[in-house]
């Protein structure tokens, strides 16, 4: 069986005639009558009966045009993909950037893909995890750093870190944080990151464990605001350890020790997405500087 015969079954079926095929595939009459004569040997059924009016279609042979359409899309698929990793990429990579991502070498990547790809155009969005997995699977950003656990199958990840996460709070709270149990602290007050941030997820899923009654007194999308709302004593916290280095060095905050846990910080596509070449060409620079793991 060959593409040419497909071609030739798919154009008759959806034309009526062997001469409007022949026209619309730049052959001659013979030639599609022969390629369909050939495909019905082959598969040992009819695919039209001919008439004085034109070549009509059997219940067979309109069982097989789906696979036909399928078989020949894949295959058009299948070239442009081949087309796309022979050519270097253009247009505009957006790529999300997590808040938290202060320590990634983004403009080593950045140089980096300018070298390898210099007809690309880079934009770099910062926002929260769940924005960008929304923004993924939404087609508004095409690769991003994420950092929590994946709940999506349509998402290919490579982890690069895990990322240390702490309960912080003011000096002030220092005796409360004495406790190793979480019920004693969920009568004090607390911030709470947006909904679409991975500390809020992981915190609603200690919430539920522990089955906690905390009162979400306060919300904050910004991570500076939420640091601030801390060190000034009036909540604690759930925050990465790398946000606060520097404030838990110089005694502005304190870490709960009753509590440390790890989340994972990983590159992110779209799965039917990862062999374009210029999300390829992004995880080969991340590849270059960070500790990428296999792709899943």
């Amino acid at each position: 069986m060959e593409l040419y015969q497909l071609r030739s079954f798919v154009a008759v079926a959806e034309e009526g005639t062997l001469a409007k095929a022949a026209m619309r595939l730049f052959s001659s009459q013979p030639s599609v009558s022969s390629h369909i004569k050939a495909l019905e040997d082959e598969l040992g059924i009819a695919l039209f009966e001919r008439s004085s009016r034109g070549m009509l279609i059997t219940p067979d042979g309109e069982a097989l045009l789906s696979r036909a359409y399928a078989i020949l899309q894949e295959t058009a698929a299948l070239n442009k993909l081949a087309r796309d990793l022979q050519s270097s990429p253009s247009g505009k990579l957006t790529i999300g950037v997590n808040t938290g991502s202060g320590e990634l070498p983004l403009e080593t990547i950045a140089q980096t893909l300018s070298e390898t790809c210099p007809k690309l155009q880079l934009e770099f969005q910062h926002s929260s995890s769940g924005y960008i997995k929304k923004g993924i699977l939404d087609g508004d950003i095409d690769i991003g750093f994420y950092e929590g656990e994946i709940d999506s199958p349509k998402i290919i990840s490579s982890q690069f870190q895990e990322n240390a996460i702490l309960v912080i709070a003011s000096p002030k709270f220092k005796d409360a944080l004495q406790t190793t149990d979480w019920r004693d602290l969920q009568t004090l007050p607390w911030v709470f990151k947006t909904p679409d941030c991975s500390y809020y997820q992981l915190m609603d899923r200690i919430v539920t464990a522990h089955e906690l009654n905390i009162e979400r007194r306060y919300t904050i999308d910004e991570e500076g605001t939420c640091l601030r709302f801390v060190k000034n004593s009036a909540a604690l916290s759930l925050i990465g350890e790398a946000l606060v280095r520097d404030e838990l060095a110089r005694g502005e905050i304190i870490a709960w020790e009753g509590f440390r846990c790890q989340l994972p910080h990983s590159l992110i596509c779209l799965g039917s997405r990862y062999h374009e070449r210029a999300i390829q060409a992004c995880f080969e620079a991340c590849a270059k500087s960070l500790p990428l793991s296999k792709p899943k």
